[in-house]
Parts: C-alpha cells; structure tokens; sequence
C-alpha cells in the first residue's frame, strides 16, 4: 500500500529531477507522478472523466514545453495548478458549458447500495459544506486539501498574495468550524 507521504515524496522527486535535465525519461516519471493528481484536480471540478484525461495530458505537455522558462522552480506545482485553471477556464469558455446541478429526490436515492448511499451522503456533505464558503475560499480550499498545495503554491497558482491564501484558509476554517457545531477557534485546527 503506497502511502499519501510517500506519493507526495515521489511527485517531489520527479519534478526535481524533470526540472534538473527536462529529459523525456524524466518527463515521463513527471508524467506518471502528477497526471492522476491533474486528473483529478478536474473531474472534483465537474468535467467527465475522458474530458479531465484530456486536460490534464494538455496541463503536462505545457509543463514540458514551458517549465524550461520557469523563473521559481520551488514554484513549479502552483505554476502547474495555475496552467491547470487556465486551461479548465479556457475548456469551459470553448464549450460554453454551464455546469448544472441535478437534483436528487428521496425517491431516486433509494435504489443506492449501502455503500454508494454512504458515499453519497458525504459527497452531499462535502458540497454542503463548499456551498457555505466564498467562490475563492472553495478553490484556496480544494487546492490546499484536495490537490494537497502549500500555501506558496497556491499563492502561485491563483496569483493573489500569500497573506490572502493563509487569510482564507483561517477565515474558512472558522466558517466551517461554526457550521459543524466545532465551535470558535477551537476546532478550526482540527478540519
């Protein structure tokens, strides 16, 4: 079993050493590491799997045609994750998509297994909870404990200032804090 500790170790690696000699070996371990992250990072923002598969193989070829002319390379994951909103903004400008949400009745919920119905009840809970929080706190939020970005990275990423992202974080941990009954700054920490 591969731990979260020691993908994020490997990511580490493959982009040090993709950013070191930009080889096509490297880029591929660089390829490997960070392209279920991508993946990911856009189908929890709503696009379909073969769309999101897409995306994220257009984010890494221009990390592999750019990263050359990067100025931070510290910076490289919010760098990546910036190319990454750019290009979901730019999908979804091109489709001219609007993203609906489907209604689900107590009916229609019923025919769920056990296990989906739990799964279900805590991707409700989950999106309940994002509704509660500013457009930018949702996406400060989902980058920070979803993609798993530093704050400088996602300082990067967005291109606003890190005191902003550490502001955010704080501000909707206390939101959430107060919606799950947690309480003022005591359990902030805790989520």
């Amino acid at each position: 079993m591969v731990f979260a500790a020691d993908l994020k170790l490997q990511e580490q690696e493959a982009v040090a050493a993709f950013l070191a000699n930009g080889s096509q070996e490297s880029f591929r371990a660089l390829f490997e590491a960070l392209y279920p992250k991508l993946v990911r990072y856009f189908v929890v923002r709503g696009l379909e799997l073969p769309v999101a598969e897409e995306l994220a193989q257009d984010v890494l070829m221009t990390a592999y045609q750019h990263a050359s002319s990067l100025r931070q390379k510290e910076c490289f994951f919010g760098w990546l994750f910036r190319v990454a909103g750019n290009r979901h903004l730019q999908y979804l400008r091109q489709r001219k998509r609007k993203i609906e949400t489907v209604g689900l009745t107590p009916n229609s919920v019923r025919g769920f297994k056990r296990s989906e119905s739990s799964t279900f009840e805590r991707q409700s809970d989950f999106q309940h909870w994002m509704d509660l929080l500013e457009p930018v706190e949702r996406q400060i939020m989902m980058l920070r404990y979803s993609e798993e970005l530093g704050y400088q990275e996602i300082a990067t990423a967005l291109g606003i200032p890190l005191g902003t992202v550490k502001w955010k974080i704080f501000s909707a941990k206390e939101r959430l804090s107060v919606e799950l009954g947690v309480g003022k700054r005591t359990g902030a920490s805790d989520l």
